[in-house]
């Protein structure tokens, strides 16, 4: 039973990740996120992880400023 309840939770906390992809829409259609934007598919993000994605300053994350904060664990809590 263990392991069962194991695998499980690892596919839920694999999911989460994959949910909030689908929930992130670009609502004003500029081609970046902005907090808003981005804390309807992340509600955890805070402000201050925020202006560390945006690495360019520019007050909206890029799709690849948003890749390279996923890969640096910038989403995760």
């Amino acid at each position: 039973m263990n392991k069962l309840t194991a695998t499980l939770a690892a596919l839920g906390i694999l999911t989460v990740p994959a949910l909030a992809q689908s929930t992130l829409e670009d609502a004003d259609g500029n081609g970046t996120f902005s907090f808003s934007e981005l804390s309807i598919a992340y509600p955890q993000l805070t402000e201050e992880r925020f202006v560390m994605l945006d690495t360019d300053e520019s007050g909206d994350v890029s799709p690849t400023e948003l890749s390279a904060g996923m890969d640096a664990g910038l989403l995760e809590d």
